[in-house]
């Protein structure tokens, strides 16, 4: 499985700029995971120490709404990361992930990448720049989207306003959003 996992790594986005003895350093750290149709692999608010990358598969990404109402938000497939928050912030989980059929998927523990990153382990550093390049993609088509819903709408504008506003006052008092920390060492 080692070669056949190595093969699988290295074609995500994820791990494609990582050479291959970087992606062996990483399988030998991390683990393979299965999981059954219709199995929930994450849950919205558990604490859940690891990032997954989809190795085949896919799965459902939902979220809670203000009235408690589980909505499916987007789908994931393979090569897709989740879960990549609790890695690096020790943070909730921000989402249900549910296995639409049978995925494989590649775990990376919290704990095992943290002290890596700690001895300063290259191919952990390595990863973790990658890994802040992916959430800074996401963030940029985060930033797209809400730009282009501001435009459709002015009500939606006005209450985005006064909610940027809030969000920069919690900046501004050196206080996390929701009053969560990190959990994790410094």
């Amino acid at each position: 499985m080692s070669e056949e996992l190595h093969a699988l790594l290295r074609a995500t986005d994820l791990f494609s700029a990582l050479d291959p003895p970087a992606v062996a350093r990483v399988a030998e750290v991390g683990r393979v995971e299965h999981w059954t149709k219709g199995a929930v692999v994450l849950e919205e608010g558990a604490f859940g120490p690891r990032m997954m990358v989809i190795l085949q598969g896919s799965v459902e990404i939902l979220r809670r709404d203000g009235a408690g109402v589980q909505r499916a938000i987007t789908t994931l497939s393979s090569g897709d990361v989740l879960g990549e928050l609790s890695l690096l912030l020790d943070l909730p989980r921000t989402a249900t992930v549910r296995a639409q059929q049978e995925v494989q998927l590649f775990a990376l523990d919290r704990e095992a990448f943290v002290d890596l990153v700690r001895v300063e382990d290259p191919t952990f550093l390595l990863l973790g720049y990658h890994l802040s390049r992916t959430l800074a993609r996401r963030l940029i088509a985060l930033n797209d989207r809400t730009v282009s819903l501001l435009a459709e709408n002015d009500e939606l504008k006005e209450r985005f306003g006064e909610a940027r506003g809030e969000l920069f006052e919690l900046w501004d008092s050196g206080e996390p959003a929701g009053g969560v920390e990190d959990r994790g060492e410094s």
